[in-house]
């Protein structure tokens, strides 16, 4: 199987080019594959290639995957991110040794992959407060939970709940929303489960609307995400096929990677679109 690994050095705060030695070394001497940078993945031909594996993080993943979504390529992921929402949820472990195996001799599955106004994800996208956390971890350029948890507070204080409308499968809801999670898997990553219930091959989105908590109870909202809790009172939850969106605000990420989205938004889903790569094991990690 000739096989694309496609690298991001600025993965993740810790990611070393010592990192691609150590996967080569873990390759059978007659495996047919080539390394690339990221950075010159958008005019690389991958024609040839029937796998691509991204090694990086969730926005690495995305990138990759789209272009395994297009061209009908089989996606593997070697985790180095600093949240890695959707290797989590598929169980990877981080561990290089395990996750080449997975690559060598795990099974090939089908996973939903979905669409917002247009723009690919394969994991989250979501719009209030964890889109503003994604547009200033990004423009303040650090990486690591750390980064993640300074941003977190700068920002709680500052914004406010403001009405969402939502239109699921012609269903029409207004709610107050602080942060709004469209998951196809369950996490923001770091096993921060947003959509516990999710289930990345049943053809649906869980969408999770969040209030803004007070300070009292964001204690109990970390364990709730945490510790796969079933109900908390700060989160609504719905799921369906069809997504449409209005007064969001223009701040969105998709799989992490903030991005304007002006009007209103539509999302679809496409229900076993993609081919991945996960190990024996790891199947049932697909599903709630």
């Amino acid at each position: 199987m000739n096989t694309l690994f496609v690298y991001n050095t600025k993965a993740g705060n810790t990611f070393n080019t010592s990192i691609l030695d150590e996967i080569k070394t873990h390759l059978p001497s007659k495996f047919q594959s080539d390394f690339i940078e990221i950075q010159k993945f958008d005019s690389f031909d991958t024609d040839n290639y029937e796998c691509l594996v991204a090694v990086g993080g969730d926005g690495t993943v995305n990138t990759v995957a789209k272009r395994a979504f297009n061209q009908k390529k089989i996606l593997a992921i070697i985790p180095q991110g600093s949240g890695d929402g959707l290797a989590r949820f598929l169980g990877h472990t981080k561990q290089i040794p395990i996750d080449v195996n997975t690559i060598l001799n795990g099974q090939k599955i089908q996973i939903d992959t979905a669409d917002i106004s247009g723009h690919f994800f394969i994991n989250l996208a979501g719009a209030g407060f964890e889109a503003e956390v994604a547009h200033a971890f990004d423009k303040a350029g650090v990486r690591g939970i750390l980064g993640y948890v300074k941003t977190i507070f700068r920002l709680y204080g500052e914004k406010k709940e403001r009405k969402i409308t939502l239109y699921l499968n012609n269903n029409r809801f207004e709610l107050p929303f602080f942060s709004l999670s469209i998951a196809n898997g369950n996490q923001w990553g770091n096993n921060f489960e947003i959509a516990s219930k999710a289930d990345i091959q049943d053809g649906r989105l869980e969408i999770a609307v969040m209030r803004k908590p007070k300070l009292h109870q964001i204690p109990n909202l970390i364990l709730f995400m945490k510790n796969k809790r079933k109900s908390n009172p700060l989160v609504t939850y719905f799921r369906c096929d069809k997504i449409d969106v209005e007064n969001s605000g223009d701040n969105w990420h998709i799989d992490g990677e903030p991005i304007q989205l002006k009007d209103k938004k539509t999302v679809n889903i496409h229900p076993k679109s993609l081919t991945i790569i996960v190990s024996h094991g790891q199947k049932e990690n697909a599903k709630a």
